[in-house]
């Protein structure tokens, strides 16, 4: 077991696009995921300064469903509204840049396409940035992480039901587990379901 922090994915699943988060966290483990809308939001739940625990981590458009481990959300779904994905997450992370607290959190990203193979995953950390767009490959995901975890890596991961997606998201062999939140394209738009550790 390995401590990741912050861990992401975009894969396949008969034939569709699904994307998922999952909050590890050693400093902040009492927090909840919230959906309001067309957004998910992980919301602190101690008294804390830290302004990086309370973010929006889901945000799902016509076309598309952003997920990331902060701010980052919002302005990289408003930067798909005139840039195709891999620039809109170069052109964000490069903006924003890694977590300005103790630990030099990195910023990640990944981005699904409603009726697409492919997805997109970004990564900027204090010495690194990059931004890879990713042929999906039936019964894979392909995901990535705030530490412990060299660029991005693929797991087997398929299931029948959101609940499922979420059982095996919450079985990876992570520590420190807090959340986790899955999406799935159905019916030409996208589910969503969280739950807890």
């Amino acid at each position: 077991m390995r401590y990741v922090g912050r861990t992401l994915g975009i894969g396949l699943n008969s034939g569709r696009p699904f994307a998922f988060y999952l909050l590890c966290s050693r400093s902040f483990p009492n927090r909840k995921a919230v959906v309001k809308g067309n957004a998910v939001y992980i919301l602190n739940q101690t008294e804390t300064d830290n302004p990086y625990v309370s973010y929006p981590v889901v945000r799902l458009t016509k076309d598309y469903a952003v997920v990331t481990n902060g701010l980052h959300t919002d302005f990289i779904t408003q930067a798909l509204e005139w840039e195709r994905p891999r620039k809109a997450l170069v052109h964000v992370l490069d903006a924003l840049d890694y977590e300005r607290d103790q630990y030099n959190t990195p910023r990640i990203a990944g981005i699904i396409k409603r009726g697409e193979k492919k997805g997109w995953l970004g990564f900027v950390g204090r010495d690194k940035l990059w931004a890879r767009e990713l042929e999906l490959e039936e019964g894979k995901a392909f995901l990535t992480a705030t530490y412990n975890m060299e660029g991005f890596e693929s797991v087997e991961l398929s299931f029948s039901s959101l609940e499922e997606l979420l059982k095996k998201v919450m079985e990876l062999p992570f520590e420190h587990k807090v959340l986790a939140i899955g999406i799935v394209e159905r019916d030409g738009d996208f589910e969503v379901v969280s739950g807890k550790a």
